[in-house]
């Protein structure tokens, strides 16, 4: 007897421990501890991209810009690879001084008079540290707009400096690319708004759409379960492995219910629908197709995963990472779930 058909017989209902403790040790990494880091794109914030052909060391860079500014969540990560050379990533919340002189600012614009100049002066001493001495306006427009600039060149300022410390600590001199995205807190909550509604509304049409297709509860409800698991599972190894959670890492959360769907459909389709054959041997054929669809895909994913590292091509490390934990998380999910569901409805619904 082929022992992959040898999985399914006897006790089979034991496989399902497996699935039930991946979804309790993933949504405890996940929801509770380390949990899923939020990216820039999410949380708001700035980062930070520098390379060059030199070796930048992390750790010390941290120290610089412990040293010199005020910043809040700094993560400095650095990276090597023979293709595109060395890199260095930046990421920090908020600038302390700079991000309390752009609420007085935003007070400043709100108010007249007195009270307006007096902001503007507050947000010229906030960031003295960046600019050169400003003589505040008497007018509270011109004061305002004097403050307006003093934000902006105190930002271009930072941002120099940040790049003057570390090439002057690494002795990069003009060798150096440097790349700077940032995020106000607010456009990170509203995308990251947008992006939960996304995905409820994709699960409730693919839920639609799947009980349309087999019109019974049970194999239903196991594809759905079972595209849940994986979503879970991914978060999880992101939770474990610290990828964040981005634009770039939701859409690859979405293209994996896709992906459990898929097998999910075939097994489903075989195991109910196609009696030409045993039941074993139905399942036999489904794990065969399903296990090639599953490695070919994971292969292609580790491929370009170690690809986009080694060429710090972070949207597409990001992405790659995500499909491979979900896929790799799916195996448990569609083999060790709902088969075994399936096989006990089939079970249960000859007997009636």
């Amino acid at each position: 007897m082929n022992p992959l058909i040898g999985l399914y017989k006897g006790n089979y209902k034991r496989l399902l421990i497996i699935p039930i403790i991946i979804l309790i040790a993933t949504s405890f990494l996940a929801f509770v501890y380390p949990g899923v880091p939020l990216g820039i794109d999410l949380s708001g914030g700035t980062l930070i991209i520098m390379r060059s052909e030199k070796p930048l060391d992390a750790r010390v860079t941290e120290e610089i810009l412990v040293q010199n500014f005020d910043l809040t969540d700094l993560s400095v990560v650095s990276t090597s690879s023979p293709v595109s050379g060395n890199g260095l990533t930046i990421k920090f919340a908020r600038n302390t001084a700079i991000f309390a002189a752009e609420k007085e600012l935003a007070l400043a614009k709100a108010a007249q008079g007195e009270t307006a100049i007096a902001h503007s002066q507050t947000v010229i001493e906030l960031v003295s540290d960046y600019i050169p001495a400003v003589t505040i306006s008497a007018d509270a427009e011109k004061a305002v707009l004097q403050a307006s600039e003093a934000v902006v060149d105190a930002k271009e300022s930072f941002n120099n400096q940040v790049q003057t410390l570390v090439s002057e600590k690494f002795q990069l001199g003009k060798e150096v690319a440097f790349q700077k995205k940032e995020v106000s807190p607010t456009l990170g909550n509203a995308f990251y708004r947008t992006a939960f509604n996304v995905g409820i509304v994709a699960m409730i049409l693919i839920t639609i759409v799947i009980f349309i297709f087999f019109r019974q509860i049970v194999p239903s409800a196991a594809v759905i379960a079972s595209s849940a698991l994986d979503i879970i599972g991914a978060l999880g190894l992101m939770a474990l492995f610290q990828i964040p959670l981005t634009l770039s890492s939701i859409p690859a959360l979405l293209m994996l219910i896709g992906y459990s769907v898929d097998a999910d459909v075939m097994l489903t389709t075989k195991l109910l629908k196609r009696m030409e054959q045993s039941k074993d041997q139905r399942v036999y054929d489904s794990l065969i197709t399903g296990l090639t669809m599953n490695f070919t895909t994971i292969a292609a994913l580790s491929a370009m995963l170690i690809l986009s590292f080694t060429s710090q091509m972070l949207v597409v490390f990001e992405i790659s990472a995500v499909l491979l934990f979900g896929l790799l998380i799916d195996l448990s999910s569609t083999w060790f779930m709902n088969a075994p569901v399936l096989l006990w409805y089939i079970e249960r619904r000859e007997r009636v």
